[in-house]
C-alpha cells in the first residue's frame, strides 16, 4: 500500500469491543485494495485491552492502531483520526456501523470520473438487538434506489435550516468521503474540523459551505448501527439522562465544547443538534452571509414542539431553559413571554416504521428472522438485497420520491413553456395591432400628402394661368407704348 491511500476511513471507538469487532470485519471485506483503517481507541484501560487484541486479532498491515492518552471528548477523537488520517479521501465510520463491501471500489470510480471533492451518500439504518429500547431491535432501513445528483452546499444549507430536508443531505463526513484539499481548507479557515459537540453534524454544514457542489448518491455505501451504547440513542432517543450521556457532556466540557448561546442548554431537544451546528458554521465560516441565517423565532418554537416531559413543573423548568436562549433579544424575549405556543408534548425519536416492507423509497424490516444478529450480518443482507456484486453499479434506478421529482419537474417545465408561449403570443399579436395602427397612420398621412400635392398641382396651374393673363398683356402694353415714345426716323 501506498504512503498515500486513495481512502482513509477513521474509526472512532470508546469503550464498545463487542460491537467494534464487527464494523472492522465490513472495513476489511472491501472489494478495494488502496485503503488504512485508523482505529482512534478512546476506551477506558479495560475496554482498550480488549480493542488491541481484536486489532492484533486481524493482523492487518491495513489497520493503524492509535490509542489516547487520556479519555478525550468525541469531536476531539474525530480531530486526532483526521489529523493522522494519510487518504486522498476520507471518510468517520462508527463503531458500531458498517461499511458496504462495494463502497470503496464505487467512490473511486466516481471520484476519478467527476473529480468530486466531496461524495455524500443516504446511508442505511440498522438497530443492534442491544439498543435497549422496546420496540427498537433488529430494525433494518435501506435505500433501495440507485441515483446520483449534483447538489449545491449553499443552497442546500439553506434548505435544511428551513427544516425542508434533514442534516443527512449535507456532505457530514459520517456519511461521505471528503477530499484532504476541503480538510485542509477548513483547517486553514477556522484551525480545526470539528467546533462543537456534534462532529458529524457540524462537519455537514462546515463543508457544504466550502466546497460548492458536492456529489449526492441515493445508493448506501454504509449502515448506520445504533447500539445500547450509542451516544445518538442516549441524547436522542431516551427521556432520561443516562451514564453515557453524562459521560459525553463531562468530556465535551473538559474540551471546551460548549453549546452555542443561542441554543437551549438542553441535549435531548432534537432540533438544538440542528441550530447548534449551523450556528458555529456560521459564526466560524459566514458570519456576514446573510442569505443564510436561523429564524430565531421559527427554531424556538420547535424546540417547544420537542419537549418530552409529560410532567407540568418538569415541562415549565425545560420553557425555562429554552426561554433563557431568547434572552439577548428583548423582542424574541417579549414574544415568548406573551404568545410562545404550550404545545402538547413531544414523542421520542423513533426508527420504526408504521409498517414493513418497501414504500417506494426505503425498504424497511426485521432483521432477525433472516439471522442478522449484527451490523456485519445487517451489511451482508443488504448487499444481498441491493444485487450489489463485483460489477459497476448503474446509478439508473430512481426512487418513488426521484421519479415524483422528475414528474414535477417536467410539468413545471411544460407549464413555463406554455407560459412562455403565451407571453411570446400576446407580445406578437400587440406587436402585430401597434403595427397596424402604425400602418394605418402612415396611410392616413399617405392620403393627406397627395391631398396636399393635388392642392399644390391644382395651386400651381392656377399661378400659371394667372400668370399669363396679368403678366404677358402688361409687357405687350409696355412695348407698345415704348414705340409710342420713340422719334420718328429722319427723312
Amino acid at each position: 500500500m501506498r504512503n498515500t491511500p486513495r481512502f482513509s476511513i477513521v474509526l472512532p471507538t470508546r469503550n464498545r469491543p463487542e460491537t467494534l469487532r464487527h464494523s472492522l470485519a465490513t472495513c476489511l471485506d472491501q472489494d478495494f485494495d488502496d485503503y488504512e483503517i485508523l482505529i482512534c481507541d478512546n476506551s477506558d484501560p479495560a475496554a482498550a485491552a480488549q480493542v488491541a487484541e481484536i486489532v492484533a486479532a486481524v493482523a492487518s498491515s491495513r489497520v493503524r492502531y492509535l490509542p489516547a492518552e487520556r479519555p478525550l471528548a468525541m469531536s476531539a477523537n474525530w480531530e486526532r483520526g483526521l489529523s493522522e488520517a494519510r487518504g486522498e479521501y476520507v471518510t468517520v465510520l462508527g463503531d458500531d456501523d458498517g461499511l458496504m463491501p462495494y463502497a470503496l471500489r464505487e467512490l473511486d470510480r466516481l471520484a476519478s470520473s467527476t473529480g468530486a471533492k466531496a461524495m455524500r451518500w443516504q446511508r442505511g439504518i440498522y438497530t443492534w438487538p442491544t439498543i435497549g429500547i422496546e420496540g427498537e431491535a433488529n430494525l433494518l432501513i435501506i435505500t433501495l434506489s440507485r441515483t446520483i445528483t449534483e447538489i449545491e452546499g449553499r443552497s442546500q444549507i439553506a434548505k435544511v435550516m428551513r427544516f425542508e430536508d434533514g442534516t443527512d443531505s449535507l456532505p457530514m463526513i459520517y456519511c461521505s468521503a471528503i477530499h484532504r484539499d476541503l480538510i485542509a481548507k477548513h483547517r486553514e479557515a477556522t484551525g480545526r474540523v470539528f467546533l462543537n459537540v456534534y462532529p458529524d453534524i457540524y462537519s455537514g454544514f462546515g463543508f457544504a459551505y466550502l466546497v460548492g457542489n458536492y456529489l449526492s448518491i441515493s445508493t448506501p455505501m454504509n449502515i448506520a448501527g445504533l447500539s445500547h451504547a450509542s451516544n445518538g440513542v442516549a441524547t436522542l432517543m431516551k427521556e432520561k439522562k443516562t451514564a453515557i450521556a453524562s459521560d459525553f457532556s463531562q468530556l465535551n466540557e473538559t474540551f471546551g465544547y460548549r453549546r452555542h448561546p443561542f441554543v437551549p442548554d438542553k441535549m435531548i431537544l432534537a432540533p438544538v443538534h440542528v441550530a447548534d451546528s449551523f450556528l458555529h458554521a456560521k459564526d466560524a465560516l459566514f458570519p456576514h452571509d446573510d442569505t443564510l441565517v436561523l429564524d430565531r423565532k421559527a427554531i424556538t418554537e420547535r424546540y417547544l414542539g420537542a419537549i418530552l416531559e409529560t410532567d407540568p413543573a418538569e415541562r415549565d423548568e425545560v420553557r425555562q431553559i429554552i426561554r433563557a436562549s431568547v434572552a439577548d433579544s428583548p423582542e424574541l424575549l417579549q414574544w415568548f413571554d406573551r404568545e410562545a405556543p404550550h404545545l402538547p408534548p413531544a414523542s421520542a425519536h423513533t426508527f420504526r416504521p408504521r409498517r414493513f416492507g418497501f414504500d417506494g423509497i426505503t425498504l424497511s424490516l426485521d432483521a432477525a428472522p433472516f439471522g442478522v444478529k449484527d451490523v456485519s450480518g445487517a451489511v451482508t443482507l443488504s448487499a444481498s438485497l441491493l444485487g450489489a456484486g463485483g460489477q459497476a453499479i448503474p446509478f439508473d434506478v430512481p426512487s418513488l420520491n426521484d421519479m415524483r421529482a422528475q414528474v414535477e419537474a417536467e410539468r413545471q417545465n411544460a407549464q413555463r413553456a406554455h407560459n412562455e408561449a403565451a407571453e411570446t403570443l400576446r407580445r406578437t399579436n400587440h406587436d402585430l395591432s401597434a403595427a397596424a395602427a402604425n400602418t394605418a397612420d402612415l396611410l392616413s398621412q399617405a392620403q393627406a400628402w397627395r391631398e396636399a400635392c393635388t392642392q399644390l398641382e391644382h395651386s400651381l396651374g392656377e399661378a400659371q394661368r394667372m400668370g399669363s393673363l396679368r403678366y404677358v398683356p402688361k409687357r405687350l402694353a409696355r412695348k407698345a407704348v415704348s414705340l409710342f415714345r420713340k422719334p420718328p426716323p429722319v427723312a
